[in-house]
C-alpha cells in the first residue's frame, strides 16, 4: 500500500510541477490566466462507512482551475490593442464558432475586419452610416472609404458688438461682388467663416455688421465668396414652408411676391414706408361672394394700405404704405391665406378682430357671412351686428363683443389659431378691416426681395422659405445687452454654389448668442455643421468600447462598439488554447453588453493586459512541488528497504 500511496504522491507532484511549469512558460503571454492544481486525498470506504482505523490511499488531482484575477496593463503604440480593466471577455467569431478571450492584440485583415493573430473576428455592436450604434451584433469592420461631404445647413456666429459704436459714414450698398466689394466705410465690423456645398467645396461666408441709427439696432448683410446673396428673383413652389412671423403658429401660409425692383414696400403716397410686424398694416377686403362657403379671391380684391393687388394664379404683388384712412382696428397675429388666396383673416393671441360698422355700411339680410355661415338679418348698426353674430354663429368659434358699449367698435374674438372669414355683399367698398397690428412680430427691411410666406409661430423672428432676407435687423436689449434678431435664424435657401449642389442650398444663420456690451468687437464663437470629403486618418477606441474613425477633414464617426461578455461562473469556462475559452453548461450563458455598463469593465485602447502569473510565487511553488516529489520518492525508497529487509529474513 505504501508503494501505491507514494506513487499517487509522485503523480500529484508531477502534475503540480506541470501546472507550475505552464504558468512560468506563459508568464509573458498576453491575457494569460495562471492555473492552480487542486488535490484531494483518497480513502477506501464501503457501504458501512470508513473505519476509524482506515488509512488513506494517497492523493489525486481534483481539478486545475484558472485564476481570473486582473493582470497588469501595459501600453503600446497600436490603438487597436485593447485591454479590459475589470470583468469581461472579448467575443471572437471564427466561421460561426464563438469563443471568449482576454487577449486584446487586434489588427485588421484585408477586408477591414478587426481580427486577432488567429484571424478570429472581434464582435460588437454595429453602427449605421450616421455613426449611431444600433444594438445589432456583428463582426466589427473598419472601412477605408472616404467620408462623404456634408453641405452646411447651420452657421452660428456669436459676436460682441460695441455698444458705443456709431453708424458708418457711408450707406451699405447691396449687390456687391468680388470685383466690387463693400466699401469698408459702409460697415462697422465683419467676420468670416468657411461653409461647404454638397460636393465638399469650401466657400467663404462673410457677415457685415452695420450700426443702424436706431438705438441698440444693427443690420447684418451676408455675402458668400464675396458676392451678395440677396436674391433678385426667387419664387418657391406653392406650399413652401411658411415664414415664422410673430407669435402663435398658423397652418396655412400667406404668399407674398415682391416687385421686380426688389422693394418690399412701394411708397406711392409719400408716406414713410412701414415695417411689417412692428407697426400697423391696413388691409381692405371687398367683393367677396356671399355663398355660405369660404370663397376664393379674384384679382384686385385684396388691398393693403389702399394699394390694390395685381394677383397672379397663386401669388400677389403686395405693397404697403401709411394710409391712415382706416377707422377700425384688428389686433391679429398674422394675415394668412391658402394657396388659392382665400380671404381668410387668421387670428391668434389676443384673438380679436375689431370691426367698425360705419365702414361696413347697411347690409341686407344674407349680405354678411362669418366663416361660411350667412347672417340672416339686416345689419344697420353695431347692435345688429353684435346680436346677429352671437345668435347665428355658435359653431364657428367666433364671439362678438362690444366692450366700449353702444356706438363703440364690435370685436370678433376666436380661439387660438382659428380663422375668421368675412364675406359681404351689398356695399360698394365691401367690409373694411384696418390697422392690422402684427403683435409680437418683427421688422422686415424694405429692400428684401423674393417670395416670402407669412404665417405665425411661437418664436420671435422670421424664417424665410425660398429667399435670403439680405439685411437683417438686430435689436439689442439695453438692460441685458443680449441681441434679439429680427430674423432668427437668417435663412438663405436659394444660394446655388458654383460646381456644387445641383439645386439651391439652405443656410441658417444663428446670432442668438451675440451680445452688445461696452467693449471692443470680438468674435466669441464661429461654428458650422458642414465639411468636405475626408480620408481615414486614424482610429480610436474609448473607454466604452466605441470605435471612432478620424478623418482628414477633422470629422469623426463611430464605426461600432466592442461588446464584452461575462458569465455567472467563469470557472466553468472551458479553455481552448490561444488564451481563449468557450461557454459550457457550468459557466452559464454569456451575458453580453457594452463596456463600462453593469458589472463589465472598461476598455483601454493602446494597451494590453499582461499575464497575471507572478513569477516569484511560481518559483516558490516550484520548490515546494519539487520537495513533495522528492518526499514521495523517499517513501518508495523506504518501502523498498523495508521490503528488502523482509526478504532477507530467510
Amino acid at each position: 500500500m505504501a508503494f501505491n500511496t507514494a506513487l499517487s504522491g509522485l503523480k500529484a507532484a508531477s502534475s503540480e510541477l506541470s501546472v507550475i511549469g505552464n504558468n512560468i512558460a506563459n508568464a509573458s503571454t498576453t491575457g494569460f490566466k495562471e492555473s492552480r492544481a487542486e488535490f484531494a486525498d483518497i480513502y477506501a470506504n464501503s457501504a458501512f462507512g470508513v473505519s476509524g482505523t482506515a488509512i488513506g490511499s494517497g492523493i489525486l488531482l481534483s481539478k486545475v482551475t484558472q485564476q481570473f484575477s486582473q493582470g497588469q496593463i501595459g501600453f503600446t503604440n497600436n490603438n487597436l490593442d485593447l485591454a479590459v480593466s475589470g470583468e469581461g471577455f472579448f467575443i471572437l467569431s471564427d466561421n460561426g464558432s464563438i469563443s471568449y478571450s482576454r487577449t486584446g492584440a487586434f489588427g485588421v485583415d484585408k477586408d477591414g475586419y478587426i481580427v486577432n493573430a488567429s484571424n478570429q473576428k472581434l464582435r460588437g455592436f454595429l453602427a449605421d452610416s450616421q455613426g449611431t450604434i444600433t444594438g445589432a451584433q456583428g463582426d466589427l469592420q473598419i472601412t477605408n472609404a472616404s467620408l462623404s461631404p456634408r453641405a452646411t445647413g447651420n452657421v452660428s456666429i456669436d459676436v460682441n458688438l460695441d455698444s458705443s459704436t456709431k453708424p458708418p459714414a457711408s450707406p451699405f450698398q447691396t449687390g456687391f461682388t468680388p470685383a466690387n466689394p463693400p466699401d469698408p466705410s459702409s460697415y462697422n465690423k465683419s467676420t468670416s467663416t468657411t461653409v461647404y456645398d454638397s460636393l465638399g467645396n469650401s466657400h467663404i461666408v462673410t457677415s457685415y455688421f452695420v450700426k443702424a441709427p436706431a438705438q441698440n439696432t444693427w443690420n447684418v448683410y451676408v455675402g458668400i465668396d464675396g458676392t451678395d446673396v440677396t436674391p433678385t428673383a426667387a419664387t418657391p413652389p406653392v406650399g413652401a414652408p411658411p415664414v415664422a412671423y410673430g407669435a402663435g403658429q398658423l397652418p396655412a401660409p400667406y404668399t407674398v411676391v415682391f416687385d421686380s425692383s426688389g422693394k418690399f414696400i412701394v411708397n406711392n403716397t409719400g408716406a414713410p414706408p412701414q415695417y411689417y410686424g412692428a407697426g400697423p398694416v391696413v388691409s381692405t377686403a371687398s367683393g367677396l361672394a356671399n355663398s355660405g362657403t369660404i370663397p376664393s379671391l379674384s384679382l384686385n380684391e385684396l388691398i393693403i394700405n389702399g394699394i390694390p393687388i395685381d394677383a397672379a394664379k397663386n401669388t400677389s404683388d403686395i405693397f404697403s404704405t401709411s394710409d391712415a384712412s382706416a377707422s377700425a382696428i384688428a389686433n391679429v397675429a398674422a394675415i394668412n391665406a391658402t394657396s388659392n388666396l382665400h380671404g381668410v383673416i387668421a387670428t391668434a393671441n389676443p384673438n380679436v378682430l375689431d370691426i367698425g360698422v360705419p365702414t361696413l355700411g347697411a347690409l341686407a339680410a344674407g349680405d354678411l357671412s362669418i366663416n361660411g355661415v350667412a347672417i340672416v338679418g339686416a345689419v344697420a348698426s353695431d347692435a345688429d351686428l353684435l346680436n346677429l353674430v352671437n345668435a347665428q354663429t355658435p359653431n364657428t368659434g367666433v364671439v362678438a363683443t362690444q366692450p366700449g358699449g353702444p356706438g363703440s367698435e364690435v370685436i370678433l374674438t376666436t380661439a387660438d389659431a382659428r380663422n375668421i372669414q368675412l364675406e359681404s355683399d351689398g356695399t360698394t367698398g365691401g367690409a373694411t378691416f384696418s390697422n392690422f397690428n402684427l403683435n409680437g412680430g418683427v421688422a422686415l427691411n424694405q429692400t428684401q426681395r423674393g417670395t416670402y410666406n407669412l404665417a405665425t409661430t411661437n418664436n420671435r423672428g422670421i424664417t424665410i422659405g425660398g429667399t435670403s432676407p439680405g439685411e437683417v435687423g438686430l435689436s439689442l436689449g439695453p438692460q441685458s445687452g443680449i441681441i434679439q434678431t429680427s430674423s432668427d435664424p437668417i435663412s438663405i435657401e436659394n444660394w446655388v454654389p458654383v460646381g456644387g449642389a445641383a439645386g439651391p442650398q439652405l443656410l441658417n444663420f444663428d446670432f442668438s448668442q451675440s451680445t452688445q456690451f461696452g467693449e471692443d468687437f470680438a468674435v466669441q464663437g464661429l461654428s458650422q455643421d458642414g465639411y468636405s470629403t475626408g480620408r481615414l486618418s486614424g482610429v480610436d477606441v474609448n473607454a466604452g468600447g466605441t470605435i471612432i474613425a478620424r478623418y482628414s477633414n477633422g470629422q469623426s464617426l463611430a464605426l461600432g462598439q466592442v461588446a464584452l461578455a461575462n458569465f455567472g461562473n467563469v470557472q466553468g469556462l472551458s479553455p481552448q488554447g490561444n488564451s481563449s475559452w468557450v461557454e459550457t453548461f457550468a459557466s452559464g450563458p454569456a451575458l453580453i453588453g457594452a463596456a463600462s455598463t453593469a458589472d463589465l469593465g472598461s476598455i483601454q485602447s493602446g494597451a494590453l493586459e499582461d499575464s497575471n502569473v507572478e513569477l516569484t510565487d511560481q518559483l516558490v511553488a516550484l520548490i515546494l512541488a519539487q520537495r513533495n516529489f522528492q518526499a514521495n520518492a523517499q517513501t518508495i525508497r523506504t518501502s523498498d528497504a523495508v521490503t528488502q529487509t523482509i526478504i532477507n529474513l530467510r
